[in-house]
């Protein structure tokens, strides 16, 4: 049986007067942080927590689908991936 390809969320990080911003395309979601690296990995923690508050919720694929990523299954592997610098 073959395994359904990721559903892919894009992430960009940019530069905020004296901080740096990582957000998710479609999701109101964000952290920050002092380096690109620190606004990464709060939004990666942050995004991990969402989607268990979401699968705990029995919402997770109808707030997907309404941000714009339709079919993601109980099952289905989310990759969050980065995208060149915003400056």
């Amino acid at each position: 049986m073959e395994s359904e390809a990721p559903t892919v969320l894009t992430a960009r990080v940019h530069w905020d007067d004296d901080r740096y911003i990582a957000t998710i395309d479609g999701l109101d979601l964000a952290a920050e942080g002092e380096t690109v690296g620190e606004a990464q990995d709060g939004l990666i923690n942050l995004m991990r927590n969402w989607i268990e508050i979401q699968d705990g919720k029995s919402a997770l694929e109808e707030t997907l689908a309404q941000a714009g990523f339709p079919g993601v299954a109980e099952d289905t592997e989310l990759q969050l991936e980065f995208v060149e610098l915003v400056e």
